[in-house]
């Protein structure tokens, strides 16, 4: 390597180096984080099924709210839709601060649920199934 390239290197990282020395590495947030709530603007929640990691086009799914809070477990059903040919379904008009409850029916007495409250199904797809 010829000396000027290595006396332009090694002055170029003495500069880098007097740059950072006594600065912080830490970085200052630029905002200050507020507590999570509901977003009242999202009442509906879209549920995806599949079968063998395959989509499912007409397969029941039951929403619910949970029997107990203190136990989230599917309650009794008040709405039954069948996911389209992408294996998807939309609920709409739901609480934005409530936990409700999905159970995809797949055949052969099995079934696939899951309860999610609104930090969940407002801003994730809920995927039920095998």
């Amino acid at each position: 390597m010829p000396k000027r390239l290595m006396i332009v290197l090694c002055v170029a990282a003495l500069a880098v180096a007097a740059c950072h020395s006594g600065s912080s590495t830490t970085p200052t947030p630029s905002f200050t984080p507020s507590s999570p709530s509901p977003n009242p603007s999202v009442t509906v929640a879209h549920v995806f099924v599949t079968i063998n990691g395959s989509p499912r086009p007409r397969i029941p799914v039951e929403e619910s709210t949970p029997k107990s809070t203190s136990s989230p477990r599917p309650g009794t059903p008040f709405e039954t839709l069948l996911t389209n040919k992408k294996g998807k379904v939309k609920f709409g008009d739901l609480k934005p601060a409530k936990t409700y409850c999905w159970v995809a029916i797949l055949g052969g007495g099995k079934r696939s649920s899951e309860c999610a409250d609104w930090e969940i199904w407002q801003t994730t797809l809920i995927t039920l199934g095998s």
